[in-house]
């Protein structure tokens, strides 16, 4: 492996950003009430959703906050896969999946944070159902493009040791677990298992972000000390 420049506070605190995505996901299921059995799209529950709009549009930022820390942490570990394989497609897929990713994400939030006005504006109640399952269609294939992200992770960590084996191996487990979460929709074959998904997404970009930095740390110190014996 080469010896790292030396890089800007901006860039090696980047990969914390997997730590804010995990601290503000936890943050916006613990921190509101929940819609009625749990459902993360409210707008399926007009009545309920028109009790609680300031506490739904207050969720969808704190939810899309989460989606711009992913986003963060996607080009953080395509950053990391660059620099270890200069020329390689794998940081392009890193960047592409997360990015996707959380871009759906965004814009189910932005959906709820609609149903949210529109409910209060006096929106009819199979209007406002429309929304929840528009909602609920994009955050279901947000886990789609994140296979791309975990593939090219795991990829890229078995061949340079970006990350340790153990995080590669696991990275790669996560292309089935978000094939699993996208079928995890109401109704479907793997409604039940759906919460495996999450957890799974909030661990991997917790262990992910703090090992990329705590390794970028490590190799910008070994390189100072390096820079210091060659000074005159």
């Amino acid at each position: 492996m080469h010896s790292p420049e030396i890089r800007s506070p901006q860039e090696r605190y980047l990969p914390l950003a997997g730590a804010a995505y995990a601290a503000l996901m936890v943050a916006g299921a613990a921190a509101f009430p929940a819609a009625p059995g749990g459902d993360v799209t409210p707008a399926s529950h007009p009545a309920w959703l028109a009790a609680h709009t300031n506490a739904v549009i207050t969720q969808s930022y704190v939810r899309g906050l989460a989606a711009l820390a992913f986003i963060a942490l996607a080009v953080a570990v395509a950053a990391a896969i660059r620099r270890a394989l200069p020329g390689s497609s794998l940081s392009a897929a890193a960047l592409t999946g997360g990015s996707l990713s959380a871009a759906l994400v965004l814009a189910g939030q932005g959906v709820a944070m609609a149903s949210a006005l529109f409910v209060h504006g006096g929106g009819g109640a199979d209007a406002t159902r429309s929304l929840g399952a528009l909602q609920g269609g994009f955050l279901d294939m947000s886990s789609l493009p994140a296979v791309l992200l975990f593939g090219a992770a795991g990829l890229a960590a078995l061949r340079t040791g970006i990350l340790p084996r153990w995080l590669g191996v696991l990275s790669l487990l996560g292309v089935p677990f978000a094939l699993v979460d996208a079928g995890s929709y109401d109704g479907g074959p793997l409604e039940a298992v759906g919460i495996l998904g999450l957890v799974y997404f909030l661990a991997w970009g917790l262990l992910t972000g703090v090992q990329l930095y705590l390794s970028e740390r490590s190799a910008q110190s070994a390189t100072r000390q390096a820079e210091g014996l060659k000074t005159p």
